[in-house]
């Protein structure tokens, strides 16, 4: 290959990946407004005994369903049901 080519593709590489991680860091900014939202809402919610069930369950069948991302989950779980009043041991 040319050294015109490669730097060509080395420049379409480099913006690809700063393309990717400004995407990323926007993705994570949603998930923290998102995750404030929620907050808010389970802490002002008068049954959270009923939604901790429910979320048990949902996040029972989240793991079982993406298993490659079930490790990760748990730290974020745990959180959630610290929100919910429930025990996270």
């Amino acid at each position: 290959m040319d050294p015109k080519k490669t730097q060509e593709a080395l420049e379409l590489h480099s913006q690809n990946i700063a393309g990717l991680m400004d995407n990323q860091l926007a993705l994570a900014a949603q998930i923290h407004v998102m995750q404030a939202a929620l907050a808010t809402a389970i802490l002002h919610h008068p049954e959270r005994t009923t939604l901790l069930a429910t979320f048990r369950q949902y996040m029972k069948l989240s793991k079982q369903s993406a298993p490659q991302l079930a490790e990760r989950m748990e730290a974020l779980e745990a959180g959630m049901i610290a929100l919910l009043g429930g025990d996270t041991h």
